[in-house]
């Protein structure tokens, strides 16, 4: 099927999932697209938005600091929820 490459172009992680920019090397147009954190790290097929061409791109994964920078925030965000929930009752 994938005889088109989809080249990410930047990414960025949430809580939820991956959203990623790509460009489709066979009509060379940009577009976004969002994946879920179950496929980071995995190459994953898809037709190409703009054109239509079968496609895959290589879904990015955090490296080791970005791992560590996103549980500390997770953990921070927990923290907080849970003194504003002791306040209230």
């Amino acid at each position: 099927m994938a005889s088109t490459i989809f080249r990410v172009q930047s990414h960025k992680f949430s809580q939820d999932n991956i959203q990623t920019t790509l460009v489709c090397s066979k009509c060379d147009e940009v577009f976004s697209k969002e994946f879920p954190l179950d496929l980071e790290g995995q190459t994953i097929e898809f037709k190409c938005p703009v054109c239509g061409a079968p496609g895959e791109a290589d879904i990015p994964y955090k490296s080791a600091e970005e791992r560590e920078e996103f549980e500390e925030e997770v953990e921070e965000v927990e923290e907080e929820a849970g003194e504003e929930f002791e306040e209230e009752y």
